[in-house]
């Protein structure tokens, strides 16, 4: 298969590229620099030419900055919603133009699309979006900007992945550094809803959606077994002889880290239903299985 990936120098990117290379297939990476190996080609977020995406198997968009590189200023608030929601639309339009069209467009999008925290209500992709939040925001607009290649006829997936886990890269790092010195932390009052799943279940997820003829529409692409941070928090100071005893407020983490500590760590319990419906099978479904393999990644 051909396999067409912008944003593939992050977390989730870099891991799916080195699986379906492992696959035997054919990945081409859409950078933004002067391209340096075959399977490399040039774009701006702003415009893509159609040729790049057709014929493709299937087209990843994964562009975006990083939610946490930076404190919320104005400016990088404005550059998270501008990365996303303007490369999206730009590969939604070149997938319509492109012919022959892409077999499938797996677009990133993410569960705060439900919200910011909604305690412990279970939801799946048919539950309402929530109230008013950059990232909430965001998600909908994410989404929204794919729908000139739905209408050109293209099947488009919108991904909403929970809190990847993986020492690669993302959350669990700085925390795991913090349980490696023996002190077991939980965020909040404990009692928020972390909706997770590990590296290599996501990155089988998206490949899934892929294959699947029929998939189409909003997958939740997170563990069947969400728990409140401070449970999840448990299971990890078992695994490294810490001890989960020092709460973090969220006030706190709001001095230090800016508007993304009440919009990151804000709870959500949500199920992957569609997933689950459509056949995927998880290699690590619950907490121990999946940190086991994280910290072995």
């Amino acid at each position: 298969m051909r396999i067409v990936i912008a944003g593939a120098s992050g977390l989730i990117g870099t891991a799916l590229r080195e699986a379906y290379e492992r696959d035997g297939d054919t990945v081409v990476r859409l950078v933004r620099r002067a391209p340096v190996t075959p399977n490399e080609l040039r774009w701006d977020p702003a415009t893509v030419d159609p040729a790049l995406l057709a014929g493709a198997d299937v087209v990843i968009n994964l562009a975006g900055v990083g939610i946490g590189d930076h404190r919320w200023t104005r400016h990088h608030r404005d550059a998270i919603r501008e990365s996303r929601v303007v490369a999206a639309r730009t590969i939604a339009l070149a997938a319509a133009a492109a012919d022959p069209a892409p077999g499938v467009l797996l677009s990133m999008s993410g569960i705060r699309f439900y919200g910011i925290d909604r305690g412990d209500e279970v939801l799946t992709e048919t539950s309402t979006p929530g109230p008013a939040g950059l990232l909430v925001t965001v998600a909908r607009e994410w989404e929204a900007a794919t729908a000139p290649a739905e209408a050109a006829g293209v099947r488009v997936c919108y991904l909403r992945p929970g809190l990847v886990l993986s020492r690669r890269g993302g959350l669990l790092p700085p925390i795991l550094r913090i349980f490696r010195l023996g002190i077991g932390i939980s965020v909040g009052a404990g009692r928020e809803y972390w909706s997770y799943l590990g590296l290599t279940d996501t990155v089988r997820a998206i490949q899934f959606l892929g294959r699947e003829p029929a998939a189409a529409g909003p997958y939740n692409i997170s563990s069947p077994y969400p728990l409140p941070n401070r449970e999840l928090m448990r299971v990890l100071g078992k695994m490294t002889g810490a001890r989960v005893t020092v709460p973090l407020p969220l006030p706190l983490l709001r001095l230090t880290l800016g508007g993304i500590a009440t919009e990151v760590f804000g709870g959500l319990r949500v199920l992957p239903s569609r997933l689950q419906e459509a056949g995927f099978s998880f290699t690590h479904p619950d907490a121990e299985s999946t940190l086991k393999a994280a910290l072995a990644d």
